[in-house]
């Protein structure tokens, strides 16, 4: 089993040297750009959505300088990608505290999953107070070899209520230079 886990570390590395993932709340940004709007929600970058219960005002990709990631989500694999949401309602309050958890996975061209992250909200176990609950982000952090080929990644996520049955899930692409 640990020959597996081997090969298939050395197969991912020939891809993207490393990934890593952050996450934050709080914080509300303007975006500029083409949206599409479904429910109410303005979502840009071709972000997919699903919700269940919950309220969601807009959706977009940031780079780590703040700047919006492009339309068409051609980016430097050698940096920082921001998923930015914003909530309008539909957490579950208790004693003025929302529980969330927030999971995220990368997933190669060819399928291999590269970085699945099950809980990324786990260091808010007491919780979040509800306005920084409507205003998130999950980032990966994505490092290609200098010499390897142009390729993309899918990068799915879910935010879901711990307290509540509420939950917003999607998926994204991400395609380098």
């Amino acid at each position: 089993m640990k020959i597996v886990y081997c090969l298939l570390a050395f197969c991912l590395s020939l891809l993207l040297s490393s990934c890593e993932f952050n996450c934050s709340i709080g914080k509300k940004e303007e975006v500029k750009g083409s949206a599409k709007v479904k429910e109410g929600a303005r979502v840009y970058n071709n972000i997919q959505l699903t919700t269940n219960g919950v309220k969601v005002d807009k959706a977009f990709l940031l780079l780590a300088n703040g700047q919006r990631v492009p339309d068409d989500n051609f980016v430097d694999f050698n940096g920082t990608v921001k998923m930015q949401i914003y909530i309008d309602s539909g957490w579950t309050v208790e004693n003025g505290k929302v529980r969330l958890g927030a999971s995220e996975k990368i997933i190669a061209e060819n399928g291999d999953i590269l970085v699945d992250e099950p809980d990324m909200f786990q260091k808010y176990a007491d919780g979040l107070s509800v306005e920084d609950a409507k205003s998130m982000y999950l980032s990966a952090i994505l490092e290609q070899k200098k010499d390897a080929p142009p390729t993309s990644v899918t990068v799915a996520f879910k935010i879901w209520d711990k307290m509540g049955t509420g939950f917003v899930e999607g998926t994204y692409q991400l395609f380098s230079r």
